[in-house]
């Protein structure tokens, strides 16, 4: 046998060996963390799937299965609602749209609207405020639920115009009322969680590009970063490959499909297709965008959760003491759940996804712990 073949054969099956043995003792560590440092039964959730980044190392742990009425474990190209982590990919698009000079994230929202659609009463309001949610827009438009028809699926009916229209006659709470509302909520900061801001982002990227959100989250950030599962729209192969939502008492629930505030809940995606995207986060596998990617880590805010938990461009970002920020969030709908983290100086990070409304961020947060605090649980 040719001598650089052997080598090459030899350093394949070693390195192949020292991988499944690091994937041995990772699953053990996992496993211990559900059983002892979560309230996860698995018996009350029906799946989930975790990816995990350690370094140059990719490893994908099923549990469950996709549906009560299929009996096969999620893997890395199974298909969930990602929910509000949504919201990072929007972010990220604004940033890669501020680098080639077609956004700016001081620039005021009503300024990529029409003079008709304007809002006088909110034209201090900036992108930048509405990515970091500290643009004191409420939650959701106060007449959402008259267009909640159907059951579990809550944005089928809320059109881009009655978005529009809420928009323009929306009239900001009075600084008095604004005083008395957050002395109630006990803080003093502008922080205010916001679906209704990433959907007014969506119309300003759509108003602004002549083209649709998803096309140009497609052209911008998922073809680039190969993320062929992350979608609004599913081909009818990837629907086959859609996890069945429940509910925590045990009801599935359709897909949701959205008319608006696509931008904020509307995504589907896997695990392996979130593990690409918090590497380019990490700058690791796509330079072009790494410095858009960059800059939704800053502009941070304070919020009202935690003194060591700001706000960021579409993330959260947790600073504990004597080590380096966790940059993350989370998502739900109302069938499914989602976990992304990472942290850029180790280059580790972890997703969850799973088929149920039960809460794993805990999980989540404890497997990257665990992995910075090298591999000790």
């Amino acid at each position: 046998m040719n001598k650089s073949i052997f080598i090459l054969i030899f350093s394949f099956l070693f390195t192949f060996n020292l991988w499944s043995q690091d994937r041995v003792n990772l699953q053990e560590q996992i496993d211990k963390i559900i059983y002892y440092d979560t309230e996860i039964k698995l018996s009350e959730t029906p799946g989930f799937i975790i990816g995990v980044k350690y370094q140059d190392s990719l490893f994908y742990f099923g549990y469950g299965s996709i549906s009560r009425n299929f009996n096969k474990v999620p893997d890395e190209k199974t298909i969930f609602e990602i929910g509000g982590l949504t919201k990072t990919f929007t972010s990220s698009l604004v940033s890669v749209l501020v680098e080639e000079g077609k956004m700016e994230f001081e620039k005021p929202l009503n300024s990529y609207f029409s003079l008709s659609e304007k809002n006088e009463e909110t034209q201090l309001i900036t992108i930048d405020q509405l990515l970091t949610h500290t643009s004191r827009l409420p939650r959701m438009p106060i007449e959402f639920g008259v267009k909640e028809i159907e059951e579990n699926n809550p944005y089928a009916h809320y059109t881009k115009q009655d978005l529009m229209e809420f928009y323009k006659e929306y009239i900001p709470l009075e600084p008095k009322k604004r005083r008395k509302e957050n002395k109630k909520k006990k803080h003093k900061n502008n922080y205010s969680y916001s679906h209704l801001n990433y959907a007014l982002i969506e119309m300003a990227i759509e108003s602004c590009q002549s083209n649709s959100f998803e096309k140009l989250l497609t052209d911008k950030i998922l073809a680039p970063i190969d993320m062929v599962d992350t979608r609004i729209e599913l081909s009818e192969n990837q629907k086959k490959r859609l996890a069945t939502g429940y509910t925590t008492s045990g009801q599935s629930t359709p897909p949701w499909t959205f008319q608006s505030f696509k931008a904020s809940e509307g995504l589907k995606s896997t695990a392996q297709d979130l593990v690409k995207f918090a590497e380019a986060h990490m700058g690791e596998n796509n330079s072009q965008l790494t410095k858009a990617f960059y800059a939704t880590h800053e502009g941070r805010k304070a919020t009202n959760r935690n003194k060591k938990i700001v706000s960021a461009r579409g993330w959260h970002i947790i600073s504990p003491k004597n080590y380096h920020d966790i940059i993350l969030h989370t998502g739900n709908t109302n069938g499914h759940r989602s976990y992304l983290a990472f942290v850029k100086e180790s280059e580790t990070a972890v997703v969850i996804l799973t088929n149920s409304e039960h809460n794993l961020y805990n999980l989540g947060y404890y497997i990257l712990r665990m992995l910075n605090n090298n591999w000790v649980k």
